[in-house]
């Protein structure tokens, strides 16, 4: 008997076939973090060594750039937006990961 897949189990391997690097699902806080210092709240859903994928609330004044800080383990890097779905966000990294001074952010 065959195996019945969902709809999305072709794109989802397609769209792995296409990455670079496998990505790691977690589920982190993290802030987006503008050039002027302001930051949002956002989620970190899967991170690999060249991107992530990112869950925010409103991605339409989102700039094509900006800082990912993640308060866990106290990084910070510049990323760009690789694509826009919905509350989701894909990044690149464009930057090596940094440790970041503490801010109120």
């Amino acid at each position: 008997m065959d195996e019945i897949k969902p709809e999305n189990a072709v794109a989802t391997t397609v769209a792995e076939q296409r990455r670079i690097a496998k990505r790691q699902r977690v589920l982190k806080s993290a802030k987006i973090v503008m050039d002027d210092w302001r930051a949002f709240d956002c989620v970190l859903r899967d991170v690999s060594d060249t991107g992530a994928k990112i869950r925010i609330g409103n991605t339409t004044d989102l700039k094509q750039k900006f800082r990912l800080y993640t308060a866990m383990d106290n990084m910070i890097r510049d990323v760009q937006v690789a694509w826009k779905h919905h509350d989701e966000i894909g990044v690149t990294f464009t930057s090596e990961a940094k440790s970041c001074a503490l801010r109120k952010f």
